[in-house]
């Protein structure tokens, strides 16, 4: 069946929108259906009556159409792979604030839930640890008190040495780092927060949590 011209204009534009799509993913796979695009359509023409212009009509071919459909699929599973293959790594406690936003395109809000979890986990135990304080601290003052070089909430290291003091520090300089600069992306101006920076935010926020396991497995076993 022969497809008018104003349809055809139509698929390749959808096309084409589709192939800068996938280029966030694979740029290799995104050219290839580009050039598939220009190629799904075979043109012939034809005279209906001695002394009148051609006409043109267009036809789908097939072959054409069944690789676009097989690009399609290929670009689906690495956009798959990509999700699964890297929100393995996040911590759960990441996973179960983060996850879903991320998939859902929510970046911003997806990383700053991240950081806010932290700051949670973070509040409880400082409270667990120093009930009669009656302070409540978050972000930056918190990760400073939890990680202080005198009298901490948690040791990061073991505080009789050099090493477990720089050690100390160092982590306390990247617990309020993080509270400031990545908390909040919202909150900074001239910042888009896309799929993969969101992502390398996740990773980190997780290593931090993975650290909090560490350093709270640490503490219960000194006990």
């Amino acid at each position: 069946m022969p497809v008018d011209v104003n349809t055809v204009l139509h698929i390749r534009e959808g096309i084409a929108k589709v192939a800068q799509q996938i280029s966030k993913i694979s740029f290799a796979v995104s050219s290839r259906l580009d050039t598939l695009k220009d190629a799904l359509f075979m043109e012939s023409s034809y005279q209906q009556f001695v002394g009148t212009a051609p006409v043109c009509q267009f036809f789908i071919n097939p072959i054409v159409c069944g690789q676009i459909i097989e690009t399609l699929e290929f670009a689906k599973s690495i956009a798959n792979q990509d999700d699964c293959g890297i929100c393995h790594l996040l911590h759960p406690g990441i996973q179960r604030v983060s996850e879903k936003l991320y998939k859902d395109g929510s970046y911003a809000e997806a990383a700053c839930n991240a950081f806010i979890e932290i700051d949670s986990r973070l509040q409880k135990i400082y409270r667990e640890k120093c009930p009669n304080t009656g302070k409540e601290l978050s972000g930056q003052s918190l990760m400073n008190k939890v990680f202080a070089d005198n009298d901490p909430v948690l040791e990061a290291g073991n505080l009789t040495t050099q090493i477990g003091k720089d050690i100390q520090s160092g982590t306390r300089f990247m617990f309020a780092g993080a509270m400031s600069a990545l908390r909040n992306p919202k909150s900074h101006q001239n910042i888009t927060l896309g799929k993969e920076e969101c992502m390398r935010r996740l990773v980190f926020a997780s290593m931090l949590m993975y650290r909090i396991d560490e350093i709270v497995t640490i503490s219960k076993t000194s006990e």
